[in-house]
């Protein structure tokens, strides 16, 4: 199974969910939007009813100004009376309904104040909660670039298993099909299978930190256990790869490109091979075989790069343009005959990503 392919089976959950939450954060910002559409048609109608109640005060206050004059005349001419009554009678009624008016449009400004706070308080609202999808967005990647990454172990694990039996006989290789043919399809189509792998790699990790001698022995007979029901339904299928090689096959040796734009190969070769703790110091030698063609083969220099761990992948950080690295290859030979040959091939550019921000995941 190719890296593409394992990429795309196990990120189509996450890939899924980011496409949901992209929906989502579009729909609300769109009903923010639209509430502030509204506060500014609010605010407008404020200003418009303010104008109005100014300009209907100064109409009030003249108004006010003429009553006092027109009782001023009734008082000074009797004889007038009854025209400076009328005059009277007028004004007062002009007065009272500029008074309603006036009393109506401070109304109307109540209610464009509390549309307001209203309408605030909504996009307060709304901005709370596409702050709170962007959160959830951003752990949606990190869950994504995990998953990136655990496919790339995948990966470099099916690769580790690969160079093991290209080591094989051919007659072994025959044999070899068959069993971890049957394991390999177990493992992704079994939950029981599955589950006891999923375990099985957990405490060999954990097998690879342990120092204190008992806990190291309740992990190593945990894994033993786990192994015996694993060989009894699939015999020696732990030992063999779920790929099995073809003579010269060609495989991807995958890179990827660091900080400052150097190629970092990834090696198929475990950490306890690297540092020489591996159960079989067969898998070591042939983990140093493949090392010592390809310093040969590609012709690395001391200055060119050194081989090392990272984040507990064995690889050759390479001091090395991408440019220099990308159309080369190499042979891996075993007493003058070719076991495998290798390809340097870029990761994926969403695996380039993942790795760049594998320091961040914590």
């Amino acid at each position: 199974m190719r890296i593409n392919e394992i990429l795309r089976q196990q990120t189509l959950p996450a890939r899924d969910r980011i496409s949901g939450l992209d929906k989502q954060i579009v729909k609300v910002e769109a009903e923010r939007n639209a509430a502030e559409e509204r506060v500014k048609r609010a605010s407008t109608e404020i200003n418009r009813q303010r104008k109005l109640e100014t300009d209907q005060k100064r109409a009030l206050n003249v108004t006010e100004e003429k009553v006092l004059e027109a009782q001023r005349i009734f008082d000074d001419l009797e004889r007038r009376r009854q025209e400076a009554l009328e005059t009277f009678m007028q004004c007062q009624e002009k007065y009272n309904t500029l008074y309603h008016l006036r009393r109506d449009a401070q109304k109307e400004t109540e209610k464009a104040l509390a549309d307001i706070l209203n309408e605030q308080k909504f996009r307060q609202q709304a901005e709370a909660e596409i702050a709170r999808m962007h959160e959830e967005r951003r752990t949606a990647e990190k869950d994504l670039r995990l998953v990136l990454l655990k496919s790339l172990d995948l990966h470099l694990e099916q690769q580790r298993a690969l160079l093991q039996a290209a080591f094989t006989t051919q007659e072994q290789r025959s044999k070899v099909m068959r069993d971890f043919e049957a394991f390999r399809r177990a493992r992704h189509t079994d939950m029981e299978i599955g589950r006891l792998c999923e375990e099985r790699d957990e405490i060999r990790k954990l097998l690879n930190n342990a120092v204190v001698p008992g806990v190291k022995a309740i992990l190593e007979s945990s894994l033993k256990g786990i192994d015996e029901i694993l060989a009894n339904r699939f015999p020696g299928a732990l030992q063999i790869p779920d790929q099995v090689s073809r003579d010269n096959q060609i495989e991807e040796l995958l890179f990827y490109c660091d900080r400052e734009g150097k190629a970092v190969c990834l090696l198929p070769i475990a950490a306890a091979e690297w540092r020489g703790e591996a159960a079989s110091t067969e898998c070591t030698a042939n983990a140093m075989c493949l090392v010592w063609n390809m310093i040969r083969e590609v012709g690395l220099r001391t200055e060119d790069g050194d081989f090392k761990e990272i984040n507990d992948r064995s690889v050759f950080s390479s001091q090395l343009d991408i440019e220099d690295i990308a159309s080369q290859g190499f042979s891996v030979k075993c007493e003058g005959i070719e076991v495998i040959r290798y390809v340097f091939a870029a990761v994926p550019t969403e695996l380039q990503e993942a790795i760049s921000h594998e320091d961040q995941n914590d």
